[in-house]
Parts: structure tokens; sequence; C-alpha cells
């Protein structure tokens, strides 16, 4: 015996794809709004890094050094902390079908 599904309405299923590339768009804005975020960081990360080798070379000290040493001092990556910061208000794409 064979039951035979009722197909769904080609309007209703129009309406569901244009709702859920809605969501797709809002949710796109959000990553690249993180992403741009990100990017000014790693940026900022970048020029105090390169500060920091100048000022390390510039004293006559290798910077391989003087980050041994400044690692062994129990500091955390500030980036890190950033990135956890920004990634938690990040939403996954959902995956649902009409």
């Amino acid at each position: 015996m064979k039951t035979e599904e009722p197909t769904p309405n080609l309007g209703q299923t129009l309406e569901w794809l244009r709702k859920e590339l809605a969501e797709m768009q809002i949710q796109d804005q959000k990553l690249l709004v993180t992403l741009t975020h990100l990017h000014s960081i790693l940026e900022e990360l970048r020029s105090e890094s390169a500060h920091w080798e100048d000022a390390m070379s510039s004293r006559g000290a290798s910077p391989i050094r003087a980050r041994a040493g400044s690692e062994g001092q129990g500091h955390k990556p500030m980036s890190s902390r950033r990135l956890a910061q920004l990634l938690q208000g990040v939403d996954s794409r959902r995956s649902s079908l009409p």
C-alpha cells in the first residue's frame, strides 16, 4: 500500500526559502562584524609585537630569549581572551527543512 504525502504548496516553499535566506543574511552580517573585529585585533597584536621586537632588539636582547623569559612569568595571551569573548556571541548556522 502506498500512502502519498501531501506536497507543500509552491508558495509556502518559496516563503520558507525567503525566510531561511533572510536569516542566513543576518548571520552572515554578524559573522562579517566578528571577522572585521578579529582582523582589527590581529592588526593591533601585530603592531604591538613589532614594537616589542624593535624595543628588544634595540636593547641588544634576543627576541627569542625575551619571549622565553616572558612566557615563564604566567602571562596569558591577550588574544585568546578576546577571541573567546567574541565567539561567545556567534550563532552557528542552523539547518532546518520545511
